[in-house]
């Protein structure tokens, strides 16, 4: 069954991520063999969110294909993740942080910096 592979969507995020977290964790420890060996279900999980089939489907396969499908899937998704996912999220740490320190010397009263775009429609 040949899989388009694109980036993972935004309906799959929670599901995809929270399968992704214990493998990341390990493969950040350089522990690749725990990771696959102790998240062996997130990974099938993951692969299947990430490919776009069936859980059940992938499950019926030979492990090369769930090899094969899990390395496409970081293939396509890496890019995202690594230089625009991360970054966005390490800035938005940086002002959440920041925020009690302006808070505390009479900076802001809670709302956030930032405002909504203008709405499409005139009101």
């Amino acid at each position: 069954m040949p899989t388009v592979i694109g980036p993972v969507k935004v309906k799959d995020l929670p599901a995809f991520l929270a399968a992704v977290e214990p493998i990341a964790r390990d493969l950040a420890a350089g522990d690749i063999l725990a990771a696959l060996a102790r998240h062996a279900d997130a990974l099938i999980t993951a692969t299947a969110i990430g490919a776009g089939v069936e859980r059940a489907w992938l499950e019926q396969q030979d492990a090369d294909v769930l090899v094969d499908l899990a390395a496409r899937v970081v293939e396509v998704n890496a890019d995202f993740f690594v230089r625009r996912a991360l970054p966005a999220i390490a800035q938005a740490a940086e002002r959440l942080a920041a925020m009690p320190a302006a808070t505390a010397s009479g900076g802001t009263s809670g709302s956030p910096a930032w405002s909504q775009p203008a709405s499409p429609t005139p009101m």
